[in-house]
Formats: structure tokens, sequence, C-alpha cells
């Protein structure tokens, strides 16, 4: 996670962050109650495949497969797409965290909220016990 927050330009502890607000796993696919899935260790929403793999010139089999079971290709993944969010939202990156999850606005705010207690969690109340 760090080497793709590094090549992304992200803070080191946000994917980390995600990912205990996600909970995701190799081989792990979520069925969304809007007919989508969620792929893999950083739970990637379905309607990403087909802009991966333009991106990637891989089929979007290919890049689904990956998505699924390739952890360092589902990050790597996470990364671009909370990069491309970033850019939307001209550096915010609790609106980009939050769009990561949801453009609905109180969806995304709940999200932005799980991520940045997630955050105290790993990174700051570990270090005080």
């Amino acid at each position: 996670m760090a080497l793709a927050a590094s090549f992304y330009h992200l803070p080191p502890r946000v994917l980390p962050s995600i990912h205990a607000v996600e909970g995701g796993a190799p081989g792990v696919v979520v069925l969304d109650a809007n007919g989508t899935q969620d792929l893999g260790v950083m739970q990637i929403n379905s309607v990403w495949v087909p802009p991966l793999a333009a991106y990637t010139r891989l089929s979007p089999a290919e890049v689904r497969s990956r998505l699924i079971n390739q952890s360092c290709f589902n990050i790597a993944a996470a990364g671009a797409i909370l990069r491309a969010y970033l850019r939307e939202t001209r550096g915010d990156l609790m609106q980009a965290i939050g769009d990561y999850h949801s453009h609905t606005p109180l969806l995304n705010r709940t999200y932005q909220i799980a991520v940045e207690s997630a955050a105290t969690r790993l990174f700051i109340l570990h270090r005080r016990g």
C-alpha cells in the first residue's frame, strides 16, 4: 500500500485506512444492492472495470480477474481511483475519500467519518497502547 500511495502521491495512511473500512480480501466479491459488485482487497466497484481495462490495455475479463485475485493490482487500482477523485475535487482529500465510496452526499460524508475513525484506530490509538 505504501508503494501505491507513493506512486500516486497519496498520504501513506489513506489506503490502509480505506482498507480497514472496506474489509476486503483476495477472492472476495460482494454484490451491491444496485447490481454492481465490489471486488477484492480494496472492494473496487465493478463500474471501474471498463475504465481500468482501457487504462491498462487489458481485457475487461482480465482486469476483473486481477482485481478479485491479485492484491497488488487491486491496491494499485485503488490508488489510481483515489488519485482521479483527488483531481476531480481539486485536492480535497476527504471529499475524494468519500467519492471512493459514493457521490451521494450523505453516504459520502458517512464514509469519510468511517475512514477517519479507522485512521485514528490504526495510527493514533495503536501508538498510545
